[in-house]
């Protein structure tokens, strides 16, 4: 993108190590991209105004100078507390694009965006909690937009709701699956809406040179899910398969998405686990003419240092065990999913 660069949209960015050893931000990475005219003691004291101290910095910058920066949200509690620092941060980014001493290319009260992924209600109740959303009174040439996108509660509440409509045998069973899920009152597809909705205001204000930025409550759900849907419309590199491993590595693994809580990786050792399919075919019976069976094929689990993970595949041989025995949302429906399709292709071949 030019970080640092002597000229082109890079030369109002620079690298900062500030967070090197995690000193900082224990969940930033230790590089992080901040503007050139910003110091690095400015963004010590800006870093204490942020949930978990994720301050905001750069994560994808327009050939246009227009830029993406992520956070988390500010720390105004019930005091209508505010950072002189966190203040000058935002303010420098929203000016990242325009040399010192010139005039603004743009009415910026109208078209940079401060972007809170969350519901109005639930910023305003965060502050109960010393949190909250930034007062606008303070943070000049920015407009700021709730997306109403709900929280990770709501979201696991739906999803379940989709597995047992996608899976449902009842009088509507008949019925298309997005009938089902429709019917079922899941809000699911409200929900995905939402999310692009937000994901589109984003890419018309960049794509004409405006700067966004972008916070939740802790900055790793909803914000990670708006900036990557962001770049991939934005940056044909990341549609690619390289692009999109770095597009992952850049926005949900330095970032500090939780994988351990939202998927089970590792989190939960006895009830996640992850195996290979012991496909245990049953000897046929001999043939008339004394021609000997083929012996059971089996195979040694993946995990070959804990031995409570041998656990027997309910489908023999179907290969699909690390996924029925996953506890988590998407362990549950993609298990769903996959026998689905597996017994659509088991009447087909019979109906054939």
């Amino acid at each position: 993108m030019g970080v640092g660069s002597a000229s082109g949209a890079g030369q109002f960015w620079r690298f900062t190590d500030i967070n090197r050893g995690f000193a900082l931000c224990p969940t930033y990475p230790p590089t992080l991209v901040v503007p050139a005219k910003i110091s690095d003691t400015t963004l010590t004291y800006a870093a204490k105004y942020r949930s978990k101290c994720r301050l905001p910095v750069l994560c994808y910058l327009h050939p246009n100078q227009a830029s993406m920066t992520r956070s988390s949200q500010p720390m105004v509690g019930l005091k209508q507390a505010r950072s002189v620092q966190d203040e000058k941060l935002i303010e420098a980014i929203l000016a990242s694009s325009e040399p010192q001493g010139s005039a603004p290319r743009f009415n910026y009260d109208r078209n940079n965006i401060i972007i809170d992924a969350r519901p109005t209600t639930n910023a305003v109740v965060n502050r109960a909690v010393g949190a909250g959303s930034e007062n606008m009174e303070h943070y000049k040439r920015c407009r700021k937009v709730y997306l109403g996108i709900d929280n990770i509660h709501v979201m696991r509440d739906a999803l379940n709701k989709v597995v047992d409509a996608i899976e449902s045998t009842g009088d509507d069973s008949d019925r298309g699956v997005v009938v089902r899920i429709q019917g079922a009152k899941t809000n699911w597809l409200r929900h995905i809406e939402n999310i692009l909705v937000g994901v589109k205001t984003i890419v018309q204000a960049i794509d004409v040179g405006h700067h966004v930025v972008v916070h939740c409550s802790d900055g790793w759900d909803r914000t990670a899910q708006l900036t990557s849907l962001a770049q991939l419309c934005l940056d044909p590199y990341y549609r690619t398969i390289k692009g999109f491993a770095v597009l992952i590595e850049k926005e949900w693994v330095s970032f500090g998405h939780q994988f351990t809580l939202r998927c089970g990786h590792m989190g939960h050792p006895d009830r996640f686990k992850v195996s290979r399919a012991q496909a245990k075919r049953r000897v046929p019976q001999a043939s008339a003419d004394g021609v000997g069976a083929t012996p059971p094929v089996t195979t040694a689990p993946l995990d070959e240092e804990s031995g409570s993970d041998r656990a027997e595949d309910a489908n023999s041989g179907s290969g699909y065990d690390f996924l029925q025995t996953s506890t988590s949302m998407f362990g549950r429906f993609a298990s769903k999913a996959l026998r689905g399709v597996q017994s659509r292709i088991s009447s087909a071949i019979q109906a054939a």
